[in-house]
């Protein structure tokens, strides 16, 4: 979705609803030309990535303080 930073200031929760529900992301415009993108925050998921590296080899995690 694009949206103007007008429409931004105007219409904040129109603008970032499909942000906040996970359907993409927004890209700001200013006279036309593209000077900000908005997008959901993903959060690391550190099973998958120990998961990942595991399959490289042997993999030794620090502990946690």
């Amino acid at each position: 979705m694009n949206a103007t930073l007008t429409e931004l200031r105007r219409e904040t929760s129109r603008v970032l609803r499909p942000v906040i529900h996970g359907a993409g992301k927004v890209i700001l415009t200013e006279h036309g030309q593209a000077v900000a993108e908005i997008s959901a925050k993903n959060s690391p998921d550190r099973k998958r990535a120990l998961e990942l590296l595991m399959a490289i080899g042997p993999v030794e995690m620090p502990s946690r303080k």
